[in-house]
C-alpha cells in the first residue's frame, strides 16, 4: 500500500501538469465572426486607392481613376507642372449630364480623357454603351466610336482592333467590315488563341473567358502585329472528371492538352508577323532545341525590329536575346546568358522583365545575375557587346521603372542597398553610364512603383515615370502604415504633390492588427532570413499559443509581407489575420530558395523543392519561440495552397516530430503537370527539363526526389488534403495520387473534395476556409469549433 505522502505528491504533480499544460481553445461563433471580418477576401474590398495608374496626356498632364467614399469611380486630373490635382466631377453630376442619353446607367468608368481647347473631352462607358462629354460644359452626346469588345486587342491609335474568330485573327476597323488577318489556324495551333498550358482551357471551352488575343502585340506604329503561335496538337489529352455538375447526375469528362514530365511530345511554337495594311503573313521558326520564354514577350521595338527571348532549359540553362526583323523575318542572336540552374530577366518570374530597348540609340538595358546578384547592364544592340555595368553591389535590383533618354538617367527599385531588410524596396536613380546610385525618398517604407506587368498578366508597360522625365509616381507604405501615393520630383526626390492616402480605418475597425517583422537565421546558422508574424490580440508569454506556419514555398516569389496592402489582403497565403484572431500565432517565413535575394540564395532550391526552406522554417520557428515564450513548440501547424500545398504536406512527411497538423490545398505533390508542364510550366525553374522518354509510369528523375508520394510512410499527425476537381494549375490527380500512396502506406489522413472548384478555391471558397479553421482548432488547439457558416466569398460558390 503506497504511503499517503506519496499519494499527495502524485496528486500535486498531476495538478501542476494540468495547470502547466496548454488550455484548449474555447471558441464560439463570435470568434469565427471576428476571424471572418479580418479575412483577406473581406478586407480587399474596403482598402481603396492603394495605388495610382496614370494615363499621360500629350500636354504633360495625366489622369487616373480613384474610388470615392461609396466605392464609385471618379477621374482625377493632375498637372505636374503646377503641382495641381482636381477631381473632374462626382458621379451624381455625371449621371445628371447623361441621363437623357443612357437609360439607367450602370457603374460608369472613364475610358479616355483628352484636352479640348481650354476644357476636356471625356469618353465614358458602362459596359453597354459609351458617351462623349465636353467638360466642364457638361455637354454629352452618344459616342460615334463603338466600345471595344472585351476580347479585342485595340491598335495603338484606337481605330482598329483584332479578335480571334475560330482559330485565326480578324481585323476590325471602325469604318470597314471585318476581314481575316491570319490564315491556317487550326484547333490546338491557332493564332492568338489561348493555349491549354495557360491553365484556362476548361473555362475557354465553356465560353466563359472573353480574353484579348493571347501572346499577340501591336508594333508601336500600329500597322504590324507580332505574336507567338503555340502548337499543342501532338500533346496527349489530360482528363478532368466533374463528378457533381450543376445540372444532371451524369459526371462530365473534360479534357485539355497537357505535357507531363518526360512525355515525348511537348508544346511547340513559332513566331508570326501580320501586316494589317497589306495582309501579308510571315511565320518564323524558333531555333531547334529552343523555346519562347513565355514570361518575356516583346522586350522592345526599334526601327522595324522586335527583341524577345528564347530559352534552352536542358542543363546548362541558356537564355538568348534575339532580334527579329518584322519585314524580312530575319533572326539574329544578340547575346546569351548561361547558368547551371536558372536564367531569368527579373528576380521574380511573373514580374515584367527588367529590360529596356532604347530606340535609335543602339542601346539595351539588360538584367543579369552574372555577378551573383541581380543588376543592370548597358549593352550595344548591334553586336551584343556589354558596354558596362550600370548597378553593382551586394544588393539586387527589383524592377526597372523607366529610362529617360534625354538625361541619360535610369530609375529602378531595389532592396538592401543601404543594408537592412532586403525585401523592403527603395526607389533609386542612376546614370545610364553607371556610377553611384541615388535614393529618391529618404523614408524607411516600402516603395511600390509601377513597373508594368509581364505578358502573363497583360504585358502593360511601366507608367510611373512622366514622359518628360521630371516626375514619377511613388506609393509608400509599411506594415503599420497605409499606402501614401505621391508625385515625386526626379531632380531631388522631394514630394511635389500628394495624390492618394489609403484610409486604414475600415481594416483597423474590423479588428485587423499589423504584424511584426522579424530577422532570423537559416538552418545553417549564419544566413539571415526574414519573417512576418501575426499575433493574437490576447497574446501572452505563457507558452500556451500554438503556432501556424503559413507557407507558399514556390521559387517564383517571396511571401512574407513588408507592405500594408500585402499584409491586409494577400493573394497567397491568405487567412493569416483570421487564424491569429482564432488564437494562433501565424508566421510566414522567406527561407533559402525563395526569390528576391542573391542568386546563390535563390538557387539553393534548385532540385531541392521546398526541403531547404522547410529546414529553415523549423529553425526560424524555434528562434521565434525563444523571443516570444508564449509560443508552444509542441503545437506547430502548417498550411499552404498550390506550391504551398505541396510544401505543407511535405512538412509533415519530412519533419513529423516538429509539425503536428497540416492543411494542404491544391498541392503539386509530384510535379506532374505543374502549371502547364514542359518549358511553359514552371518545372524548368524547379529542376530543369526532363529529357523526352517513353513514360512507363511514375515520376522521372530528377523530380522523383521531390515526389511527396515517395515519403507517404513517414506521415504522422493530422493531414487534410483538399482539391478542386477542375483545377488546371495543380491537377486533382496529384492530390489523389498522394492519397493513394497514403492508403498503401496505411496512414490516416483527411480528404476534402470541392465540386466544380478551380485553383482559386483557397481565396474564394468560404466552405474550404471554414473547414481549414476547424481543422486547426480541433487538432492543433484541442478545441471544439462552433457551428458556424461563413458568408460566401466574392467569386466563389454560394
Amino acid at each position: 500500500m503506497p504511503h499517503p505522502l506519496s499519494c499527495i505528491r502524485r496528486s500535486l504533480g498531476i495538478l501542476v501538469f494540468l495547470l502547466a499544460s496548454p488550455a484548449a481553445h474555447a471558441l464560439d461563433a463570435a470568434a469565427y465572426q471576428q476571424a471572418e471580418r479580418v479575412h483577406d477576401t473581406r478586407l480587399r474590398s474596403v482598402l481603396r486607392n492603394t495605388s495610382v495608374h496614370p494615363v499621360w496626356l500629350a500636354d504633360g498632364r495625366f489622369w487616373y481613376e480613384r474610388q470615392d467614399a461609396s466605392g464609385r469611380s471618379e477621374p482625377v486630373l493632375v498637372d505636374p507642372a503646377r503641382a495641381a490635382r482636381q477631381v473632374l466631377f462626382d458621379a451624381d453630376q455625371l449621371r445628371a449630364a447623361i441621363t437623357a442619353l443612357v437609360a439607367a446607367p450602370q457603374q460608369l468608368r472613364t475610358l479616355d480623357v483628352q484636352p479640348d481647347g481650354p476644357g476636356l473631352r471625356l469618353r465614358l462607358g458602362d459596359g453597354r454603351q459609351t458617351v462623349m462629354c465636353l467638360w466642364p460644359q457638361r455637354r454629352c452626346h452618344p459616342d460615334t466610336l463603338p466600345a471595344t469588345p472585351a476580347d479585342a486587342l485595340p491598335s495603338p491609335d484606337g481605330t482598329a482592333w483584332v479578335q480571334v474568330h475560330g482559330h485565326d485573327l480578324w481585323l476590325h476597323r471602325v469604318d470597314a467590315p471585318a476581314q481575316p488577318l491570319s490564315r491556317g489556324g487550326s484547333e490546338g495551333n491557332g493564332y492568338g488563341t489561348l493555349p491549354d498550358f495557360a491553365l484556362r482551357g476548361l473555362p475557354r471551352r465553356a465560353g466563359r473567358l472573353p480574353l484579348p488575343p493571347f501572346a499577340t502585340w501591336w508594333a508601336p506604329q500600329g500597322t504590324v502585329l507580332f505574336g507567338v503561335r503555340y502548337d499543342e496538337r501532338a500533346l496527349r489529352d489530360y482528363p478532368y472528371l466533374e463528378s457533381a455538375p450543376a445540372t444532371g447526375a451524369r459526371p462530365i469528362v473534360h479534357t485539355v492538352k497537357l505535357g507531363l514530365l518526360g512525355d515525348r511530345e511537348q508544346v511547340r511554337q513559332a513566331w508570326f508577323v501580320l501586316d494589317a495594311r497589306s495582309g501579308q503573313q510571315r511565320d518564323i521558326a524558333v531555333p531547334d532545341g529552343w523555346h519562347v520564354l513565355t514570361e518575356a514577350g516583346p522586350l522592345g521595338w526599334d526601327n522595324g525590329k522586335v527583341y524577345t527571348a528564347i530559352v534552352s532549359a536542358t542543363p546548362p540553362a541558356r537564355l538568348r536575346l534575339v532580334e527579329i526583323d518584322l519585314h524580312s523575318g530575319g533572326l539574329r542572336t544578340v547575346l546569351e546568358e548561361r547558368s547551371d540552374t536558372r536564367v531569368q530577366l527579373n528576380l521574380y518570374t511573373y514580374n515584367r522583365p527588367a529590360v529596356a530597348v532604347l530606340p535609335g540609340q543602339d542601346t539595351l538595358v539588360w538584367f543579369s545575375q552574372r555577378d551573383g546578384w541581380g543588376h543592370l547592364y548597358r549593352v550595344r544592340l548591334s553586336d551584343g557587346a556589354v558596354l558596362g555595368q550600370i548597378t553593382r553591389g551586394d544588393w539586387a535590383v527589383r524592377d526597372l521603372v523607366g529610362v529617360d533618354p534625354a538625361t541619360g538617367l535610369l530609375y529602378f527599385t531595389a532592396g538592401g542597398v543601404e543594408g537592412g531588410d532586403p525585401y523592403v524596396r527603395g526607389l533609386y536613380q542612376v546614370a545610364l553610364a553607371g556610377g553611384p546610385v541615388r535614393r529618391l525618398g529618404q523614408d524607411t517604407g516600402d516603395h511600390a512603383v509601377d513597373a508594368g506587368t509581364g505578358p502573363l498578366f497583360g504585358a502593360r508597360p511601366p507608367r510611373a515615370l512622366a514622359p518628360d522625365g521630371h516626375s514619377l509616381i511613388d506609393t509608400v507604405s509599411r506594415l503599420d502604415q497605409a499606402p501614401l501615393t505621391v508625385l515625386r520630383s526626379t531632380q531631388d526626390g522631394r514630394q511635389l504633390l500628394e495624390l492618394e492616402q489609403t484610409d486604414p480605418t475600415p481594416a483597423l475597425s474590423a479588428g485587423w492588427r499589423p504584424p511584426r517583422r522579424e530577422r532570423l537565421l537559416a538552418a545553417d546558422g549564419h544566413t539571415p532570413i526574414h519573417a512576418t508574424v501575426f499575433f493574437p490580440k490576447d497574446y501572452r508569454d505563457d507558452g500556451r499559443f500554438p503556432i501556424i506556419d503559413a507557407m507558399y514555398g514556390g521559387v517564383f516569389t517571396h511571401n512574407a509581407p513588408v507592405s500594408f496592402t500585402e499584409a491586409v489582403s494577400a493573394q497567397n497565403p491568405v487567412s493569416r489575420a483570421s487564424l491569429a484572431a482564432l488564437g494562433f500565432v501565424v508566421v510566414t517565413i522567406d527561407g533559402r530558395g525563395t526569390a528576391g535575394r542573391d542568386k546563390a540564395f535563390h538557387d539553393s532550391s534548385f532540385l531541392q523543392g521546398a526541403d531547404l526552406q522547410l529546414d529553415d522554417h523549423v529553425a526560424a520557428i524555434g528562434q521565434l519561440a525563444q523571443r516570444y515564450p508564449g509560443i508552444d513548440l509542441q503545437r506547430v501547424g502548417i498550411y499552404g495552397h498550390s506550391f504551398g500545398g505541396y510544401s505543407a504536406a511535405r512538412a509533415l512527411l519530412r519533419h513529423p516530430d516538429f509539425y503536428r497538423v497540416a492543411v494542404a490545398s491544391a498541392g503539386s505533390h509530384n510535379f506532374q503537370g505543374i502549371y502547364g508542364g514542359a518549358v511553359h510550366g514552371m518545372d524548368r525553374l524547379i529542376g530543369g527539363v526532363v529529357p523526352a522518354a517513353a513514360m512507363a509510369g511514375g515520376v522521372p528523375a530528377p523530380f522523383d526526389r521531390l515526389d511527396n508520394t515517395a515519403l507517404a510512410e513517414h506521415l504522422r499527425g493530422h493531414l487534410l488534403l483538399a482539391y478542386g476537381d477542375l483545377d488546371e494549375n495543380a491537377p486533382p490527380a496529384q492530390t489523389l495520387q498522394l492519397a493513394a500512396a497514403l492508403n498503401r502506406a496505411n496512414r490516416d489522413y483527411d480528404l476534402l473534395y470541392l465540386a466544380g472548384q478551380d485553383h482559386e478555391l483557397f481565396r474564394n471558397d468560404a466552405y474550404f476556409t471554414r473547414r481549414m479553421w476547424d481543422y486547426f482548432v480541433r487538432h492543433l488547439a484541442g478545441g471544439d469549433p462552433p457551428d458556424y457558416r461563413l458568408a460566401p466569398f466574392p467569386g466563389g460558390p454560394g
